[in-house]
């Protein structure tokens, strides 16, 4: 028999904020068939708060030997293959979405009739559960984004979070896995790749998931990886935009080593805020290479405008631990 709806938690030591996920989903209006926590060798009481969760009943399925991040999230693939699904969703066990979610979100794939995807903002959280940021205007469109579109921003690395987007499955297995051999930014190439085979994709200009920063995520975990840092993230705006298959012109070239500067001189200026000025230094010989100087130092320019906007004209509180926004 197949499950209409399928959560899965793929977690390590998540007992600071699981409970709160789990609280997410019992207050949803349409709720998951089946609520799957893969525990990849908790050495907290993640698995105990989960089986015990009075609100909804979660299964604990536990790894035998530390798998990692995106190994994880295979799994994840690998038992919605054992428990066929139309919608699946992936959400992280320090994220939370808003009632309505999963009744949004079926109602835009309600229609299609093969591999789809639907995404929509999220806002930004601390530990605290108090409000960062938004990842865009929350206008309340919906966006149909054509394929090569979506391919488009994945290659730009436009934002799209976990806990706010939603795949349909329709029984089938998932088309692609994630990649293992990109440490942070492996997510955006799979969303990338599972678009590639998307019927429709409705991106919901509106924040019905919560995505929290905090200073166990993985991202702020990999950050003194240059490799995860600097070099994953072009060779996954090269690998996003290759699936395009419309070549590399030289505006798009510019524009991606434009996009590209931007994001490295913010981590840049983010590890000199935080004292790390060796580890910033390393940052800049790693990435102006790629971007070129004079585009690096373009970019450089732009981040100082950008903060100037961001932090001291509309005042937004920035998280010590986000070397990324």
């Amino acid at each position: 028999m197949m499950l209409k709806l399928l959560t899965t938690i793929p977690v390590r030591n998540g007992e600071q904020f699981i409970e709160q996920t789990l609280e997410s989903l019992a207050r949803q209006t349409v709720k998951p068939d089946r609520i799957i926590v893969s525990d990849d060798c908790s050495t907290d009481r993640t698995g105990e708060i989960a089986k015990n969760f009075k609100g909804l009943q979660c299964e604990v399925v536990r790894s035998q030997a530390p798998l990692g991040l995106f190994q994880n999230f295979n799994r994840c693939l690998e038992l919605a293959g054992q428990y066929p699904t139309e919608y699946l969703q992936i959400l992280h066990a320090d994220d939370t979405i808003e009632p309505t979610f999963y009744e949004t979100m079926i109602g835009l794939l309600a229609d299609c009739d093969g591999y789809g995807m639907a995404f929509c903002l999220d806002e930004r959280i601390d530990e605290n559960s108090k409000f960062l940021s938004m990842s865009g205007n929350a206008d309340g469109i919906t966006e149909w984004l054509t394929r090569d579109e979506f391919l488009k921003r994945k290659a730009e690395i436009r934002n799209q979070a976990f806990c706010a987007t939603l795949l349909k499955l329709g029984g089938k297995p998932a088309p692609v896995r994630f990649p293992i051999d990109l440490q942070t930014i492996g997510d955006m190439a799979y969303w990338a790749a599972f678009g590639a085979h998307c019927k429709q994709i409705p991106f919901l200009h509106k924040a019905l998931a919560k995505y929290r920063w905090h200073g166990g995520t993985q991202t702020v975990l990999a950050t003194p990886n240059l490799k995860a840092l600097i070099l994953d993230e072009w060779r996954a705006m090269e690998m996003n935009e290759m699936l395009r298959g419309k070549g590399w012109s030289t505006y798009r070239k510019l524009k991606l080593k434009g996009m590209f500067s931007v994001r490295s001189n913010i981590k840049v200026k983010r590890s000199r805020q935080n004292g790390n000025f060796a580890y910033a230094g390393e940052i800049l010989r790693a990435a102006q290479p790629i971007s070129g100087m004079p585009l690096w130092v373009a970019g450089r320019l732009v981040v100082e405008m950008r903060d100037i906007y961001l932090f001291k004209i509309l005042g937004r509180r920035r998280h010590p631990n986000n070397i990324y926004g």
